[in-house]
């Protein structure tokens, strides 16, 4: 390597350990995961003091897999992403935070699913809302929107 190239490689590799220090010190890190069985829930606790919660089932590939196999999530290096090793997955923790849980694809279909779960729901005549409708009727209706003064 001639003494240019030497110099040019010195200042790259200055720069990225820069940059290294600087995403250390300002970007939030993973510092724990767990999975809660009981809520169904991925809990990560962060580097900035606050904690990040989501269902399982939002993660392309992690969904589909059984409860151990979602417990088995890892932090990976310094704490910038998580892994689920059995399911052969890893996401950022800056996506997560930002709610990228999978490819575009798998989030194009997510975006769907969930508009069409609200919609069903909203939709639903279960026992339970028609008697609540009833009592809402006997009462004189939906109780009409006041304005702000």
């Amino acid at each position: 390597m001639d003494k240019k190239s030497t110099e040019e490689f010195e200042r790259q590799f200055a720069e990225a350990t820069r940059r290294g220090a600087e995403r250390l010190q300002n970007e939030p890190r993973a510092v724990a995961v767990r999975y809660d069985r009981r809520k169904k829930r991925i809990v990560v606790d962060l580097s900035n003091a606050t904690t990040f919660i989501f269902p399982p089932r939002l993660l392309q590939e992690v969904g589909a897999g059984s409860e151990d196999e979602i417990a088995d999530v890892k932090i990976l290096g310094q704490g910038f992403a998580l892994e689920w090793g059995c399911l052969d997955q890893q996401f950022s923790v800056k996506g997560l935070l930002a709610g990228v849980f999978g490819t575009s694809r798998w989030m194009s279909g997510l975006k769907e699913h969930l508009s069409e779960a609200g919609k069903k729901g909203g939709a639903s005549r279960s026992e339970a809302k028609r008697t609540a409708s009833a009592q809402n009727g006997r009462k004189g209706g939906r109780p009409r929107k006041t304005q702000a003064a």
